[in-house]
């Protein structure tokens, strides 16, 4: 039958206690090891958060540095069914006068009345391009080449305007039907002046389909009683200042605003008593954006500048220091943040933060100084470009550049945040091994204790045996010898 043992029993020793405690004194680095554990923990969490704040400011930077998110323009025409007015966020408020002198037209024309399926004859048609003088007194081609349209003998009205459509020589034709008769339509593409068109044709049959006023007056479409409509470009005079356009709409003149021409309004333009009856167009400037734009880059600036103050101040008061007081990477960081404010962005009428009424102060946070902002806002696109200039120079880059290049580099993968955020968490997992090590060392040396013990109590039982024999042995000699 095997024996039953406890530590302790043969020895009399309270082995478990001794044990306990001396392994209580292997595992003491674990106190230190773990205290460094949640302070780095503790660090880690911070560093998360700055890293989102950062984040936050690198998206308001990113969403702000685009010149169309600063603002819209309300534009307005005095008279809408004259002229209509679009802008851009990009365009000056500014308000101007307009006269529509012209309007851009199409050429267009049309062969005589035809009974229904009419086949001219055979010929060709050649299609060209260009600008007829007043009246149609003379032609100059343009620089597109001519374009030659072969009809057939059984090529029907129908027939000869698939055959110019397909072309695709600047012109359109179609068949008109009037209930009786049929007749060819033709008209330029595009309007304007050198949009206009010349049919020619060496061919007789073909003479009722030519528009060749300059060689050919009165022949085909340039016959008598045939309404003919010449191109022309538009004619505005904005400000006074006299504009051309080969369309009725107009978007090259102001940087970010469209003009749509509907109607003239000069009397008698080009004769000698020319009445004029300008529009008033006006752009105005809604500056809410911008206020906003600024106000939410104040709100994720300071976010992020708190944190980092609390996280590195000392309080002399409580002699507590922040999670990272002293710690160089991010104390850089803080005073990268600081000095960017600092900076300046040229190209704009305000080149520093400070010139829209934003303030640094002591702890490094702004404020708003709200009178200065509004009169900023209100200064055209002087406070959008403080934000947007791109100068290729990370220097004199608009602020908004700035931090989202500084924001992108910062988060990147090789960045300063990626860098310590990795370091942290490399500080945590070796002290994870640490503390594991410990234990394992405790836990061996709590076997090789136990075992120790285990045979000084096997020890001291046989001794005890040997003791209570020896002490039975002597009484016995007494008794015999009494």
């Amino acid at each position: 039958m095997p024996s039953i043992s406890s530590a302790g029993i043969g020895s009399g020793l309270d082995v478990n206690s001794i044990v306990s405690q001396l392994v209580a004194l292997e595992k003491t680095p674990l106190k230190t090891l773990a205290l460094k554990a949640t302070n780095v923990q503790a660090q880690i969490s911070a560093f998360g958060e700055i890293q989102a704040q950062f984040s936050a400011l690198t998206d308001v930077a990113t969403r702000i540095s685009v010149p169309g998110s600063w603002g819209s323009r309300t534009a307005a025409s005095s008279n809408s069914s004259v002229a209509t007015i679009t802008a851009a966020p990009t365009a000056n408020a500014t308000s101007f006068t307009l006269d529509v002198d012209q309007l851009a037209k199409l050429q267009s024309g049309s062969t005589a009345a035809l009974p229904p399926g009419t086949m001219p004859g055979v010929g060709t048609l050649t299609l060209q391009l260009g600008t007829w003088s007043a009246g149609g007194a003379s032609f100059t081609a343009g620089a597109a080449a001519s374009v030659d349209v072969s009809i057939e003998a059984t090529d029907t009205l129908s027939a000869i305007a698939a055959k110019i459509n397909g072309a695709k020589a600047g012109v359109v034709a179609t068949v008109f039907n009037d209930g009786t008769n049929e007749r060819l339509l033709v008209q330029s593409s595009d309007t304007g002046a050198a949009a206009g068109f010349r049919l020619q044709s060496a061919d007789v049959a073909l003479a009722g389909l030519v528009f060749d006023p300059q060689n050919k007056p009165g022949v085909g479409l340039a016959a008598v009683g045939i309404p003919v409509q010449y191109g022309q470009d538009a004619k505005v005079r904005i400000n006074g200042l006299a504009v051309t356009s080969a369309t009725n709409t107009l978007t090259d003149n102001i940087p970010g605003v469209t003009i749509k021409l509907l109607a003239t309004t000069t009397t008698g333009y080009g004769g000698g008593s020319e009445v004029l009856s300008p529009l008033t167009m006006k752009i105005s400037e809604d500056v809410t954006p911008a206020v906003k734009n600024v106000n939410d880059f104040v709100t994720a600036y300071n976010t992020l500048n708190k944190s980092l103050s609390d996280l590195t101040k000392y309080v002399a008061a409580t002699k507590t220091a922040g999670l990272f007081q002293g710690d160089s990477s991010v104390v850089g960081l803080q005073n990268i943040l600081r000095n960017m404010l600092g900076s300046s962005s040229l190209g704009a009428t305000s080149q520093r933060l400070s010139d829209i009424g934003l303030q640094q102060q002591l702890d490094g946070s702004l404020t708003i100084n709200t009178d200065k902002l509004s009169v900023a806002a209100n200064n055209g696109t002087s406070l959008q470009q403080l934000f947007t200039n791109n100068n290729n120079d990370s220097m004199t880059d608009g602020f908004a550049l700035k931090f989202k290049a500084l924001g992108k580099g910062v988060l990147a993968t090789s960045g300063a945040i990626a860098s310590k955020a990795s370091a942290l968490q490399g500080t945590l997992d070796r002290n994870t091994k640490e503390q594991a090590k410990v234990n394992d060392r405790a836990a061996l040396f709590e076997t090789r204790l136990r075992k120790q013990y285990t045979a000084l109590d096997a020890q001291m039982a046989q001794l005890n045996a040997l003791n209570a024999y020896v002490t039975q042995q002597v009484a016995a000699w007494n008794k015999s010898t009494a």
